[in-house]
């Protein structure tokens, strides 16, 4: 059997999973962080407060919407378990969007430096999204392609893959991505005054990379387009996107000092 339970803690009065828990230490530590820059930049601590918790609350929404969006034929037949959340099952690039866009609507509203708060938020989502990743391993959810290697997760006969009935072990993609997302925020600790201005763009181009390298390995994946898969896809739209946005920035920068 799969050795931890998806309950951390069950009372008559409550019930807590380690799905939970584990994208919520994620998040406090993000704010942690962030809060350390925020004081160093002295952005106002109240109105960083309320776009960092109006930016958590639409990334999770936007993240659940674009994990129904990813899984439509299932959630068709299924459409109450959309708001079942505490099952499992968050797309990361439909936090990203939707986070996104309420960053940027709820600093502008506010009055205070989007490029500023984006740059100090996002290298630390990486963190959270790294810790965050482990609640797939209690939920046995987000499996990678069957394997014998010797870095392999079991995984229980009613969690495994319709057609994979028969087949114990699987790459453990969930730590995989918790790894490299662990190493893109280490590097950027250490390299955090050269990349500073380059935080968010840094952010979003490791997270994608990531992606496009992790989606080869799971069991769900299914190329669409020159070899490529959805999550893939998008993963490389952002790149280009982002770049085209951070030089385009430098440059009317550059054209404005001179």
């Amino acid at each position: 059997m799969h050795p931890y339970s998806e309950l951390l803690f069950q009372s008559s009065l409550i019930t807590v999973r380690w799905y939970g828990f584990l994208i919520a230490l994620g998040v406090l530590l993000a704010y942690y962080f962030s809060l350390r820059e925020v004081r160093l930049l002295k952005i106002s601590e109240s109105k960083f407060d309320s776009v960092f918790l109006l930016t958590l609350f639409f990334g999770i929404v936007g993240a659940r919407i674009g994990f129904v969006v990813q899984n439509t034929t299932y959630f068709s037949s299924h459409i109450i378990e959309m708001f079942r959340i505490w099952d499992g099952g968050l797309s990361i690039h439909g936090a990203l969007i939707l986070g996104a866009i309420t960053l940027f609507v709820s600093a502008r509203n506010l009055k205070i430096n989007i490029i500023k708060v984006a740059n100090v938020i996002a290298p630390n989502v990486m963190l959270a999204a790294a810790i965050g990743r482990w609640g797939n391993f209690f939920n046995q959810e987000i499996v990678g392609k069957p394997t014998d290697s010797a870095l392999k997760l079991f995984i229980d006969p009613a969690k495994r893959p319709v057609g994979f009935e028969d087949v114990a072990n699987y790459h453990p993609v969930f730590l995989y991505e918790s790894i490299l997302l662990l190493i893109g925020f280490i590097i950027f600790r250490i390299f955090k005054n050269r990349l500073e201005g380059f935080a968010l763009a840094y952010t979003l181009i490791i997270y994608s990379s990531i992606r496009i390298i992790i989606e080869f390995w799971r069991i769900d994946y299914k190329p669409i387009l020159i070899g490529l898969d959805l999550a893939q896809i998008v993963s490389c739209g952002i790149i280009v996107i982002t770049l085209v946005f951070y030089f385009a920035g430098k440059r009317s920068l550059t054209s404005s000092a001179a």
